[in-house]
């Protein structure tokens, strides 16, 4: 038979303290409103508007020589700029293409070998 062992004695959960009471937020006093006993601010008069007759508020609106020439010039740059773009990027492309190549070689790095289509692509671009 084995010795009776008795299991030490339980020790009762120690009380919990008790909760500091809630802090009370300090009272909150509005500043009040003082009447303004001063005179209102002195109005402004506004300025007089001159009404023209429309003949001359038309003359007016019509820009001058320099105005319309510089906007003119201006226009026809964007405009040669943007129907210009394809053929450049047409001639531009191939060339920048050879230069990737060789550049990639000089580093050191493999060369994408290129499809037969790709090669034939590319020999049909040079004689547009």
């Amino acid at each position: 038979m084995e010795p009776e062992v008795e299991p030490p004695p339980v020790k009762p959960a120690a009380p919990r303290p008790a909760d500091p009471p809630a802090a009370k937020p300090p009272p909150v006093t509005l500043p009040k409103k003082e009447e303004s006993k001063s005179e209102p601010p002195p109005v402004i008069p506004e300025p007089k508007v001159e009404i023209k007759p429309l003949p001359q508020r038309i003359i007016e609106a019509i820009p001058t020589i320099p105005q319309a020439v510089n906007t003119a010039g201006t226009s026809a740059i964007a405009i040669s700029a943007a129907l210009a773009t394809p053929i450049l990027l047409k001639a531009i492309r191939p060339v920048m293409k050879k230069v990737l190549k060789k550049l990639q070689k000089a580093l050191g790095k493999k060369v994408k070998v290129e499809s037969v289509r790709e090669r034939r692509v590319f020999q049909r671009s040079l004689r547009r």
